[in-house]
């Protein structure tokens, strides 16, 4: 992994790599970044910390039995998803393993967490809500039960009254978090949805279909 400086007084033809992370044995499938630490996940079955400034390596995470694919982290916890179907729980400041959950079918493809709960998005087609503390399953948004997706889950995002979740099925949906009712499904998109961002007035949608969708979010 590199770490480019992008200061505002920096030409973008002169960007340089500030640091480069080895440590990984197979290639760096998701990362998240603060502005103290990278946290990383890989192929290898390891999430490992990074210091951002030197780029040491200041943990290796082990537990997960396959490729882990998403991880997010905050100043006491590091979340990672795995292919293993699992999503284990890490104490930030010794990498100790306080909880693991198992509830997906499939690989566990995306993640968000908050103070209380973890969302998941899965290759089993389902999202699963989690509760932090206790580790249990509290919400499962599937087809059958919840008009959910018919396709892989390949990102998701959430605030406090909403999550919007994105798929292979070329839709994006809009759940009320609470109640865990589907507000609206968007479909514009011509191939699967690979990712999206949101804040209270727009929603920006990516696709293998080439293109980058704005949705007006200001009515939901």
């Amino acid at each position: 992994m590199q770490v480019w400086d992008v200061e505002e007084t920096s030409q973008w033809s002169s960007i340089n790599c500030k640091v480069t992370m080895i440590g990984h044995s197979s290639t760096v499938r998701c990362l998240q970044v603060d502005g103290e630490r990278v946290v990383s996940g890989s192929y290898d079955h390891l999430v490992k910390v990074w210091a951002l400034s030197s780029g040491e390596c200041q943990l290796t995470l082990a537990g997960h039995e396959a490729p882990v694919l998403t991880v997010a982290f905050d100043e006491n916890k590091i979340i990672s998803g795995a292919a293993d179907k699992t999503i284990k729980v890490w104490q930030l400041s010794s990498g100790q393993c306080q909880k693991t959950l198992v509830g997906h079918e499939d690989a566990v493809t995306t993640l968000t967490f908050d103070a209380t709960t973890i969302i998941s998005g899965s290759l089993d087609c389902t999202i699963r809500l989690w509760c932090l503390s206790s580790g249990q399953c509290v919400g499962v948004l599937d087809w059958m039960s919840s008009e959910g997706h018919t396709g892989v889950i390949r990102c998701l995002a959430a605030d406090s009254w909403r999550i919007v979740s994105a798929s292979d099925d070329k839709t994006i949906k809009v759940w009320d978090r609470q109640s865990l009712r589907r507000l609206v499904t968007l479909r514009n998109h011509t191939d699967g949805v690979t990712c999206l961002a949101f804040n209270d007035y727009v929603i920006v949608s990516g696709s293998y279909d080439k293109t980058v969708k704005l949705w007006d979010f200001s009515v939901c």
